[in-house]
């Protein structure tokens, strides 16, 4: 079993590389054109070459019922997610209108992707399988942020935001796979997709930094105590519970259980942070959740992937 000081030192390093780009931002280091660049140039580019080169021939995506579980559980966990963060809006007195929907988007899903995949990369070296199924679980979780997640925030989902860089590499990913025609790939691609997708780790990390700091603005402590103690309730909590619950019961291939471990150990996701700013809800909001369980995990994350590590062994 992997000791909690093993895992901090998996997980320090990518809240350093945040806290670099939210610094960079503060700073005016990055203009706002450079940040749209870098930001397209990951979703376009640098994700999709990263998913190819994870993806086809991952071992443990040779059968297709594993890539069912994921996506299945990718969507389904994130419904619980939102049910359980909507519940625990309401008993810390949030209504429609005073933050609830941008609460329940926030609190109700976790950061699924780019903060999660150095902490399997590093867990379990010579191992693909928990990495590469990571993307798989992602279409599931895409699927329920776009069609429920937007109900809630705005009452219509956006189906059409699916067709987007990573979704359609996962999709063409997962066609490669499962008809071998990976293995006529030349290798010279091969090398190529490998050495663009390694940029797009750290690279994605630092924005989502950027991220944070060019959202941050006076007046963010505004109620922050209730939103923050009712996050951590259900983000690191309630929503971590239910996943931890899927991974231990469920009839799960390993990869999937011990991916399934680090997603219940992450903080909130960013990205309902642009959610609601495009859809009139309340970034501010969505930055307290963001903020609190990410710096929250710091302390929580260690030990529940090592314990939930231990339990799978």
């Amino acid at each position: 079993m992997a000791s909690y000081g093993t895992i901090f030192s998996a997980i320090l390093p990518v809240f350093l590389v945040i806290a670099t780009g939210m610094l960079f931002h503060r700073r005016g280091w990055l203009s706002e054109e450079t940040e749209t660049g870098m930001m397209k140039l990951g979703m376009n580019l640098l994700a999709p070459c990263l998913i190819l080169s994870l993806v086809p021939g991952n071992p443990a995506l040779e059968k297709l019922a594993a890539a069912g579980w994921a996506i299945g559980l990718g969507f389904v966990l994130v419904l619980g997610g939102f049910l359980l963060a909507w519940g625990a809006g309401l008993v810390g007195g949030m209504r429609i209108g005073t933050g609830l929907r941008t609460f329940t988007i926030s609190a109700g899903i976790q950061n699924y992707g780019f903060i999660a995949l150095p902490l399997l990369l590093d867990l379990f070296p010579g191992n693909e399988g928990p990495s590469g199924l990571m993307f798989i679980f992602g279409i599931g979780v895409e699927l329920a942020m776009w069609t429920a997640g937007l109900a809630i925030l705005t009452g219509k989902a956006g189906l059409r935001a699916l067709v987007n860089g990573p979704f359609m590499a996962v999709i063409l990913a997962l066609i490669l796979n499962y008809t071998g025609i990976h293995h006529h790939i030349p290798g010279v691609v091969h090398t190529s997709l490998d050495m663009l997708g390694r940029c797009a780790v750290p690279m994605s990390i630092f924005m989502i930094g950027a991220t944070m700091g060019r959202f941050l603005s006076e007046g963010i402590f505004t109620n922050a105590l209730r939103v923050g103690l009712s996050s951590i309730i259900v983000r690191l909590g309630l929503h971590a519970s239910l996943i931890l619950a899927a991974a231990f019961f469920l009839p799960l291939p390993e990869d999937l259980r011990r991916l399934l471990v680090v997603q219940a150990a992450m903080p909130a996701a960013i990205f309902p942070i642009v959610l609601a700013r495009l859809f009139n809800g309340q970034p501010r909001v969505a930055i307290q959740v963001v903020m609190v369980t990410s710096v929250m995990s710091l302390v929580t994350a260690p030990f529940v992937i090592a314990w939930g590590l231990g339990m799978l062994d």
